[in-house]
């Protein structure tokens, strides 16, 4: 892994891709009641507490033909061990209440927050409850963990992602995507909760638009890793839009990894980029 993400949370995607769309599929053993507005009707602001349904949806039929989707099976297995469960849910307390004590038992000198030197966690300031890696954090957790050898990764997007391309032709790469996870998620015009819907989203891989980004004179509202914030996308037929950022993946964002030292559940890395 050579490339580091900045905790601004601005994403840099290398790679140009075709206008592919996928259909996403997000699958857990405990399914919940999810929300299915008609597209006319106008998506809720985002809140500091995504919905749990919105990270929960049925398979749903997309209107790319079928020949060009690349199905991808998002899987939370973190259900697969009580204990680890039982961990992830303190964590996410803590994470909620913004609790810095509790994150600093859980990481180690060993803990990496970068690829390059190494940092230790005072240089995410988490004594700030308003510092950006809380939010990163918990967007982080939002949508389960995979099982990787010894340990978990959270969300599931980095890890799940990385296999389904292996095992297709797309003309895309981890760089290049935006995982949109949800029901029914609202494409606007311009990055504001009222703008006008152009498109909806189900759980699609669409393309970064790294252009817009790059122009825009107000960055901070295009943050990947604040779920108030906004993403601009490409959609398939070139048309460019916007998504709340807390339905929008990318696959080398940030991600938490969890491991065991000495019999208990540590945080043993929390970066982004490759």
């Amino acid at each position: 892994m050579n490339k580091t993400a900045l905790l601004t949370g601005a994403v840099v995607l290398t790679a140009a891709v075709a206008s592919t769309i996928a259909t996403v599929t997000y699958q857990r053993p405990t399914a919940e009641k999810v929300e299915q507005p008609p597209v006319e009707q106008p998506q809720p602001a985002p809140t500091s507490t995504p919905p749990t349904e919105k990270f929960n949806p049925p398979v749903a039929t997309s209107p790319t033909p079928a020949s060009s989707r690349q199905p991808i099976t998002l899987v939370d297995e973190s259900v697969q061990s009580p204990e680890f469960a039982k961990f992830l849910d303190r964590t996410k307390q803590a994470v909620r209440d913004r609790d810095a004590k509790y994150i600093r038992s859980i990481v180690t000198p060993a803990t990496r927050f970068s690829f390059g030197e190494h940092r230790s966690i005072n240089y995410l300031n988490p004594d700030n409850p308003k510092s950006p890696f809380w939010t990163s954090l918990e967007k982080a957790l939002s949508l389960g963990c995979s099982q990787e050898a010894q340990a978990y990764s959270c969300p599931t997007v980095f890890h799940q992602f990385d296999e389904a391309i292996k095992k297709s032709n797309a003309d895309i790469d981890a760089f290049s995507a935006i995982v949109v996870v949800g029901q029914n998620v609202n494409v606007r015009s311009q990055p504001q909760e009222n703008a006008a819907v152009i498109a909806t989203l189900t759980n699609e891989i669409v393309k970064y638009d790294m252009e817009t980004f790059q122009n825009s004179a107000a960055k901070e509202a295009l943050r990947l890793d604040d779920p108030n914030g906004w993403t601009p996308i490409v959609l398939p037929n070139d048309k460019r839009g916007y998504v709340s950022s807390r339905y929008a993946y990318s696959p080398v964002g940030y991600r938490v990894f969890f491991g065991k030292e000495q019999g208990e559940w540590k945080m043993q890395a929390f970066v982004s980029g490759d």
